[in-house]
């Protein structure tokens, strides 16, 4: 590859080279000898000490075949000094080491076409786990690294260095370093895969701003595919879009695009532009005030609804209700256009309104079949649509498209709370925004009446049974009914006494090539131990494969119901008194949340998981009943042996 070989020679010129500026009579001739002259000046903006380089984001992710080889082959008709890349190469997650040598095989035989330098920059695609990472250091050598060019530094991260910092300690350090050995560099550009200042690091990221201050700096990272800028420390930070990986393209205030980005240094700082591969954006094309705009068009966009049908088993009359809200700052124009069905009947099939900043709106368009049919029968409802803005100086902002609905009673999921149990006494509400219509409650097959709806929207459990919901308008049609079973616990588990509790779980350890969780009662541990974290990895003598069953009690701090979730990478199963409450994951009898009413004290507990391949992840969350705040376990804190 050429730029093996041209790199270093190519540094040491520009090191070399010449710092005296360049004036007019040295470059330019003319036999024009007038005192006035047919051009405004000879001020040339050729600085040898500026220069220009490109950044190329995330090919992968979801690669369009042929985006990031059009980037390449515009590259080399721009001819920038070098160029920089965010990561998302290949498409990677796998092991097969033969996989990952043809996939960057692949991507070379493409960047190889660069007429100037490219820098390599991992992203998670790129490095996914061990073996990715050593075929990488095996190609490219460092995973992080820095370089200075015309007195600019650049420092190339690795945002895949720790699962859940994206920074270990080392790196942190490393750039620290960097930073206090290069202080007198004219600018600092930090470049990394992930924005990772959007992320909890564990204040590693914060110890680099810190350092950073004082300085002038840019950061830029990928992974999002949206395209975003801010300023934060008066500095800028960016998120590129994407030249080749996946994308809905919704367009440049959407933040999604295939591009290039492309920076002037000088002596006042970097000049930014992106070069969309059909066209140049400026670098702030996403900003506060167009992510606002964007985000309320996209809610907007999903089209929240309800269909209310007739009684009976036939379809013979309907009504399709919107419901619409801008949470913006500008009115956003809305246009539907219901496309023309023979079966049906739409008395009004078009609509042009605008939607008010802050505004709640429910539009409905009532429908009716030219004939009794069966739902089965009944074509789907075509909408053509369009939303945006009348604003100057954002033109041609909207989305627009065509949605089906299927013609049959919504299945509605506004009940909560969604966990089956409770203790005494329990309210069940149904969400409801469409302020025309009224809910039905039943209780047992039994209606309940209007007065004892209270909120409109809320009744009172006190005892076991089925409650049902429903949506209705003033004409009796309805939604289909949503049932749940809410079950009253009327004794709390009894706590255990533990005579000298100590921190931590026992955990056995089994290896074995399973697909679903197997049953570890019946199967022999390879070793044991005491877990003082779910940091499973560290407990596991191989990488993929593997499986753990930790044992203890978790204390619980007063009398009271908790409801329990996890998160796993393969599977889990948590149980406690031996009945399992969550299953996550590749298991037959998936269950996201569970519940159980304990008494103040100690618990036993049980956690199955296994892991097959890529990354292992195991965590168990609590919150008390019904409360909206998730908060992590912390196993030193609450789990014991």
């Amino acid at each position: 590859m050429k730029r093996t070989f041209i790199l270093f020679p190519f540094f040491m010129f520009l090191l070399l080279g010449s710092n005296s500026p360049v004036v007019a009579q040295d470059i330019f001739k003319s036999a024009i000898d007038t005192k006035e002259k047919p051009w405004t000046n000879l001020d040339f903006y050729n600085d040898p000490d500026n220069f220009q380089f490109a950044i190329v984001t995330d090919r992968n992710g979801g690669n369009r075949p042929l985006i990031f080889e059009d980037a390449v082959n515009k590259l080399n008709i721009m001819y920038p000094e070098f160029v920089l890349s965010v990561g998302d190469l290949i498409s990677g997650y796998t092991k097969d080491t033969n996989q990952i040598k043809m996939e960057w095989n692949e991507v070379n035989h493409i960047i190889d076409e660069l007429k100037m330098p490219f820098f390599y920059l991992p992203g998670n695609h790129d490095i996914t786990n061990k073996v990715m990472a050593k075929e990488w250091e095996k190609r490219y050598g460092k995973r992080y690294y820095y370089f200075i060019y015309k007195n600019t530094l650049f420092v190339i991260m690795d945002s895949n260095d720790d699962d859940d910092y994206n920074l270990t300690q080392d790196q942190t350090d490393f750039v620290l370093e960097t930073l206090k050995e290069n202080a007198n560099v004219r600018w600092t550009f930090l470049l990394m895969h992930h924005p990772i200042w959007t992320y909890n690091t564990n204040g590693r990221f914060e110890k680099i701003e810190t350092a950073l201050s004082g300085r002038k700096y840019t950061v830029i990272a990928g992974h999002t595919h949206h395209y975003s800028h801010e300023v934060k420390h008066g500095q800028n930070y960016y998120v590129l879009a994407t030249t080749g990986g996946s994308s809905r393209l919704r367009g440049n205030y959407f933040g999604e695009f295939d591009h290039i980005t492309w920076v002037t240094m000088t002596d006042a700082g970097p000049s930014m532009a992106n070069l969309r591969l059909d066209g140049i954006l400026s670098h702030d094309v996403v900003n506060d005030q167009t992510k606002s705009l964007a985000n309320a068009l996209a809610a907007n966009a999903v089209f929240e609804h309800v269909i209310l049908c007739n009684p009976g088993e036939n379809f013979k009359d309907g009504t399709l209700y919107f419901h619409f809200e801008n949470r913006g700052e500008e009115p956003i124009n809305m246009n539907l256009q219901f496309y023309h069905q023979h079966q049906l009947i739409i008395p009004e099939p078009h609509l042009k309104f605008k939607l008010a900043p802050n505004e709640n709106k429910v539009v409905k368009f009532p429908f009716h079949a030219t004939e009794p049919l069966k739902y089965e029968e009944v074509e789907d409802i075509q909408i053509d649509w369009s939303m945006g803005y009348d604003l100057p100086e954002y033109p041609e902002f909207q989305l627009k498209g065509v949605l089906d609905f299927e013609v049959k009673p919504t299945s509605t999921s506004v009940l909560e709370p969604k966990i089956p149990k409770f203790l005494n006494e329990l309210k069940v509400s149904a969400e409801n925004p469409y302020r025309n219509l009224k809910l039905s409650f039943e209780f047992n097959q039994e209606k309940i009446p209007e007065n004892e709806i209270t909120n409109g929207n809320e009744i009172q459990v006190d005892q076991t049974g089925k409650v049902e919901v429903r949506l209705l308008n003033e004409t009796g049609q309805s939604t289909k009914p949503e049932l749940w079973t809410y079950d009253k616990i009327t004794k709390l588990q009894k706590a255990k006494k533990l005579r000298k509790p100590e921190n931590g779980l026992k955990y056995e350890y089994y290896e074995g090539n399973w697909e679903k969780m197997p049953e570890f009662d019946k199967l022999e541990p390879i070793s044991t131990g005491i877990v003082k974290d779910f940091w499973v990895g560290d407990y596991a003598k191989r990488e993929d494969h593997f499986g753990m069953v930790l044992t203890g009690y978790i204390e619980v701090p007063e009398d009271g119901m908790y409801i329990f979730s996890s998160r796993s990478d393969d599977a889990c199963k948590f149980f406690i008194h031996d009945e399992l409450l969550v299953s996550q994951g590749k298991v037959n009898d998936a269950k996201e949340l569970g519940a159980m009413a304990l008494k103040k004290g100690f618990h036993p507990v049980k956690i199955w998981f296994m892991e097959t391949t890529g990354r292992e992840r195991l965590r168990i969350y609590l919150k008390r009943t019904y409360s909206k705040n998730w908060r992590e376990l912390e196993v030193k804190n609450n789990f014991y042996h």
